[in-house]
């Protein structure tokens, strides 16, 4: 299913096979895992592939739903969209997070998909709550949840796949 929002310039979709070149190229650049800090660099060879794979088995399980972040005028995946840590029941909630090649940063990329994703979450998967975070290093990050409607919790330590670092922490309710 392929979601889009008038006048914006994104849209997100399951990934297909076929993006596994362009994902292996954005996330083959240290600045994305640097401002994400939970994408290993460097990334492993057919990292993409193997990660793609695994959206479908996620999906069905119900613990995560992962998108494609799609230029409308390119017809290219620009980055990743997704709500994992799915909780369900009547307070049902996921974790929030995103990412964007370098070439795609500070385009509006990540905000107009996170209205698709939060759209989604709220319509489709009667989600309640959901909770994000970024590394306080990426202010940009921040930005975005905010402008998602996000409320800031707080720093705090988290532990991610790098080590320890300072992050943000938002929730937003439905």
């Amino acid at each position: 299913m392929l979601l889009i929002m008038q006048n914006v310039s994104v849209a997100i979709r399951p990934f297909r096979s076929t993006d596994s070149a362009q994902v292996q190229t954005l996330l083959s650049d240290a600045r994305v895992s640097r401002k994400a800090g939970n994408i290993p660099y460097p990334y492993a060879k057919n990292g993409a592939q193997t990660w793609i794979t695994s959206h479908g088995p996620q999906h069905r399980s119900g613990t995560a739903i992962i998108r494609a972040i799609v230029c409308l005028k390119t017809k290219q995946c620009v980055g990743a969209i997704s709500i994992d840590q799915i909780s369900r029941g009547l307070n049902s909630s996921g974790n929030l997070g995103y990412w964007v090649g370098v070439p795609y940063w500070n385009k509006g990329f990540c905000e107009q998909a996170g209205e698709l994703m939060l759209a989604l979450a709220k319509k489709e998967y009667a989600m309640k709550r959901l909770v994000a975070a970024h590394r306080i290093d990426n202010p940009a990050s921040g930005r975005v949840l905010e402008k998602l409607g996000f409320n800031e919790l707080g720093p705090q330590p988290m532990t991610n796949l790098s080590g320890q670092y300072l992050f943000r922490y938002y929730e937003k309710w439905f």
